[in-house]
């Protein structure tokens, strides 16, 4: 007769034997419901897609689609994205000595001419225009200066130490510390994108360093114990200079002329003078007619063409926004006859837009430039 011990061992020895079974019953299970979702395609496999079907002429590409800021004046209300992933925004986070293209577009020729100035202040590293400060990545900054930034998100004091001295920061604060002893800063230093920003014009009094600001270019020229270097607000890159007598817009990078594209400007007074910037951007916008008939992007029959550079000005007799966009009325560039906003041809509308960030400055004139290429 079997003892009682030998009867429970049994036991215990065919549970672990069915339980071993149902872990391969169940594993099997899992492989034969993965093998029906890939027959059926509702897997994800290493076959290449079938190209899907083309979209309706006038339709706009998902790809075309790009987030605006809110703003009761635009083309066509969108939900907005994350506005910190614009250029302007960018700057903060990955700011370099060698500045980086990507952030304003791809380039084409008005990028190349660009680069070609922007060389000229090599090492040269972007920043960030919060009001009238221009604010600099404090890390980037250390780390130009073979210096050290201690602090993370969150911390309410950061320490920056270099080979000369130890600065205290208290982010929000005018009130700093450099070796001890207080000192109080132009501006406070703030976060951007988890990221301490703080303004240019500390710099002399944090690290040593010795500044100057062209007037005409807007770059800072920063002399310190190591190699000079020059910081630039990614606003400030280029400036939109148009004329309306003209019907012309001028490029400028970092004050020099560097290309002009024909437009078509405004009936009359329909285009406002004066000093605006660019403060939102859309790939192949809708329109919402004046009679509020709703036209997609792409359609022919939608007047802001190809892209939309959406300005600060406004219109003076309803207030509607004024924009620099493409047409579908090239026969009208040259000419004086738009309600208000400022047409150029697709290509060139395109090529704006692949370079000019939000933020951008944009002043609107009647007397003519006098000079600038448009080859």
């Amino acid at each position: 007769m079997p003892t009682d011990r030998f009867v429970a061992f049994r036991r215990m020895l065919w549970l672990v034997v069915a339980c071993v079974g149902l872990v391969f019953v169940l594993q099997a299970a899992d492989l034969w419901a993965l093998q029906v979702l890939l027959a059926n395609g509702d897997g994800q496999t290493a076959h290449a897609p079938a190209s899907a079907p083309l979209p309706e002429a006038g339709v706009p590409l998902p790809t075309q689609q790009v987030a605006v800021g809110s703003s009761t004046y635009l083309p066509v209300l969108e939900t907005p994205a994350e506005e910190r992933s614009t250029p302007i925004a960018a700057a903060a986070e990955t700011a370099d000595a060698v500045p980086n293209f990507a952030l304003v577009g791809d380039g084409g020729d008005l990028g190349r001419r660009a680069r070609e100035i922007v060389g000229k202040y090599a090492p040269l590293m972007f920043a960030i225009r919060v009001k009238d400060e221009v604010y600099i990545d404090l890390a980037k900054m250390a780390e130009h200066v073979d210096g050290e930034l201690r602090w993370s998100p969150g911390e309410q004091e950061a320490v920056l130490l270099t080979a000369d001295s130890v600065v205290q920061l208290h982010p929000g604060s005018t009130q700093a510390e450099v070796n001890l002893s207080p000192t109080t800063l132009p501006s406070a230093p703030q976060i951007s994108n988890d990221r301490l920003t703080i303004p240019v014009t500390a710099l002399g009094s944090l690290i040593d360093a010795e500044l100057e600001q062209s007037e005409q270019s807007h770059v800072f020229a920063v002399h310190t114990g190591s190699s000079p270097i020059s910081i630039v607000a990614l606003e400030d890159l280029f400036l939109l200079r148009i004329s309306r007598s003209q019907r012309r817009l001028q490029v400028y990078v970092l004050g020099e002329p560097v290309k002009s594209y024909p437009m078509c400007m405004g009936l009359g007074n329909n285009t406002p003078v004066g000093r605006f910037h660019i403060q939102n951007r859309a790939v192949w916008p809708p329109w919402n007619s004046y009679e509020g008939e709703y036209i997609p992007g792409g359609s022919p029959r939608n007047p802001l063409g190809a892209r939309w550079l959406g300005t600060t000005a406004r219109g003076s007799s309803r207030g509607w926004a004024i924009g620099i966009h493409g047409t579908n009325q090239p026969s009208s560039i040259g000419r004086r006859i738009s309600g208000g906003c400022m047409r150029l041809h697709n290509a060139d509308a395109i090529e704006l837009f692949n370079n000019i960030p939000i933020g951008t400055r944009v002043w609107i004139h009647e007397e003519p430039i006098a000079h600038g290429s448009a080859s």
